[in-house]
């Protein structure tokens, strides 16, 4: 299992919100979870030399 940073704590708006919680699968991810898939993916496709991570990111985050 991966080896987890201090807990952080950030702000977000009510649209980001609703878009985090759209993507917990009824539930069943906690937020944290879905934001470590998003970095994830959005890390990935950095280093796969994308610059913008656009609509992969998103489906990438979907599928987890």
């Amino acid at each position: 299992m991966a080896s987890f940073a201090p807990p952080l704590s950030v702000s977000i708006t009510e649209a980001q919100l609703a878009w985090l919680d759209q993507r917990r699968l009824h539930g069943t991810l906690s937020r944290s979870a879905v934001l470590r898939q998003v970095i994830d993916a959005a890390i990935a496709a950095e280093q796969a030399g994308s610059a913008v991570p656009g609509p992969a990111l998103v489906a990438t985050a979907e599928r987890r």
